[in-house]
């Protein structure tokens, strides 16, 4: 049978059945134009809803600034103390910029470091297994019986959890703030990692939360460039593989900051059409302070063990670095004594220290800087010096009163000549920087920039002749203001005694007590020649 023939058989005629299937194609047509329509009306009100929200919520922020700059007070109570201009020492313990999430981390946080391998700048400290708790042994892998006698240098390389743990109360009331302000945005959520937080909605990466050093930042998905020229400039990022999505980094140093950080929120959920909730919730975080150990045990700092510490190295000295002990406590018994013990950074030591120290340093400083792709870095304990190849050529630390200078170079180097160094090789943690050079005078500090002169051309460093001298000498801090701001750990210790310790520790308290209330007098010349002359005349008489 032939087309023909099934035609005739069909009910309907063939001018029928085409103008029934444009009017199927036609009600298809009008159903998907009603679904295009609703999702654009519905999209369409969300915005507006958006819009009205975030200015509203705008205008509250700008409404805050300006009691700010007025001198007032807003809810997060905190100082603007540490603005991001001010002219002083930053103490970095680790440079996270060139970490990346994506790589991998390790599944225990414990490494060996060979002696060769040691940098200076790593903040090596001392660790006794005898003092460790069982747990961190077992996962250091000192559990036996043999480490209990042994002590090892070691560096913490902290998490973002410890570092929020470990930081000051204004630092946590900042952090508590910023995901207050998350959270009112509808979607949004924050996700922890080892290294940071991640905010996100979706799929979307809107922001990061980080630690750079000891600074608490937020890196949003917006262009550095649109506010360049604004009050709420950032820092541009975009050159970091780690802030490819969120290249603008805020510092949130100071309430201020914080509020300028909130004010780009507003324009970051504005550009994604996020809405805020309509009953945001406060967020309850625990941010508590805890020991490294413990931060250790639960998988929050690492622990890298550089190598063991000789037994030449006293226990009381293992530290390398000064600790000022402070009784706090007069009213207490010789049998049980408290004691404070001020562990000092590289940083206050500079500022506290005297005048000729800080002009030494800030001379020598631009002398190293002078050079073309020299840069600086600082830790704990000291600042490192670095050409561009990224080699550690120089560092500075302070012993004492005295500003030394370490180089790369060998002591040797410098034999026979005028320039009296000192070998540290023995010493693990200046296995790179092994010739050491204590700067007392102006003499010394000329050779100390004939030294870097030296070791600068040697490694190919070339002198800017545009460089302009900076003056990198910091403003006297009380030590109140250093510990407030993290500058200065404190800890407190109760010694006790027994009867003849206490007697021997009460002399020596008595004597202490006499030599500052009756300083030492000085013998004028006049009053010695006025003694030599009875003498003299009796000398005659005879």
């Amino acid at each position: 049978m032939n087309t023909l023939d099934l035609l005739q058989v069909m009910l309907f005629s063939p001018a029928q059945l085409a103008a029934a299937i444009c009017l199927a194609v036609l009600f298809a047509l009008f159903v998907a134009g009603n679904i295009v329509l609703f999702y654009y009306l519905r999209n369409r009100g969300v915005r507006k809803l958006c819009t009205h929200q975030l200015q509203d919520k705008r205008n509250a922020l700008l409404e805050q600034l300006e009691i700010l700059r007025a001198g007032g007070f807003v809810s997060v109570e905190a100082g603007d103390e540490e603005d991001e201009d001010e002219d002083i020492l930053v103490v970095d313990d680790e440079d996270d910029d060139e970490d990346d999430e994506s790589a991998p981390q390790p599944q225990n946080y414990f490494g060996v470091v060979d002696k060769e391998e040691v940098d200076e700048t790593m903040d090596a400290e001392i660790l006794t297994v005898a003092k460790t708790s069982a747990e961190a042994r077992a996962k250091l892998g000192f559990a036996s019986s043999e480490y209990d006698q042994k002590r090892y240098y070691v560096r913490y390389s902290l998490g973002f959890d410890a570092k929020l743990r470990l930081s000051g109360d204004e630092v946590k009331e900042r952090y508590q703030a910023l995901m207050n302000e998350i959270s009112q945005y509808k979607g949004v959520k924050v996700k922890s990692s080892y290294r940071q937080q991640r905010i996100y909605k979706g799929r979307k990466t809107l922001g990061l939360i980080v630690f750079c050093g000891k600074t608490l930042c937020i890196a949003l998905a917006l262009n550095p460039a649109e506010y360049e020229n604004t009050k709420y400039r950032g820092i541009d990022k975009s050159d970091k593989k780690r802030y490819q999505k969120t290249p603008m980094l805020i510092k949130l140093t100071s309430t201020r900051r914080l509020e300028y950080a909130k004010f780009l929120l507003v324009q970051l959920a504005d550009l994604n059409t996020i809405v805020l909730e309509e009953n945001p919730e406060q967020v309850v975080l625990d941010v508590a302070m805890q020991t490294r150990e413990q931060l250790f045990v639960d998988g929050k700092l690492q622990i890298i063990v550089l190598g063991e510490v000789p037994d030449s190295v006293p226990a009381e000295a293992e530290d390398d670095e000064e600790i000022d002990v402070d009784e706090t406590d007069e009213d207490t018994t010789p049998e049980t004594s408290e004691l404070t013990q001020y562990n000092r950074s590289y940083t206050a030591r500079v500022i506290q220290a005297d005048d000729e120290l800080k002009a030494r340093y800030s001379e020598l400083k631009n002398h190293i800087l002078e050079y073309l792709g020299v840069h600086n870095h600082i830790t704990w304990k000291r600042e490192a010096f670095y050409t561009e190849k990224r080699k550690c050529v120089a560092t500075f630390a302070v012993r004492g009163k005295t500003l030394c200078l370490f180089l790369s170079v060998s002591a040797s180097r410098f034999d026979g000549t005028k320039y009296k160094v000192e070998d540290r090789t023995q010493q693990v943690r200046n296995a790179k920087m092994p010739t050491m050079f204590r700067i007392k005078s102006d003499r010394s500090t000329k050779y100390a920039k004939e030294m870097l002169d030296i070791v600068l051309a040697e490694n190919g460093a070339v002198i800017n002749a545009d460089y302009k001298p900076v003056n990198y000498r910091p403003v006297y801090r009380s030590t109140e203001n250093l510990i407030r701001n993290g500058y200065i750990r404190v800890k407190t210790t109760t010694v006790t005694q027994s009867a003849e310790e206490s007697v021997k520790y009460s002399k020596a308290r008595a004597k202490v007590a006499a030599t500052t209330a009756a300083p030492k007098k000085t013998v004028s010349s006049k009053k010695k020649t006025a003694d030599k002359e009875p003498t003299a005349k009796a000398k005659e008489s005879e």
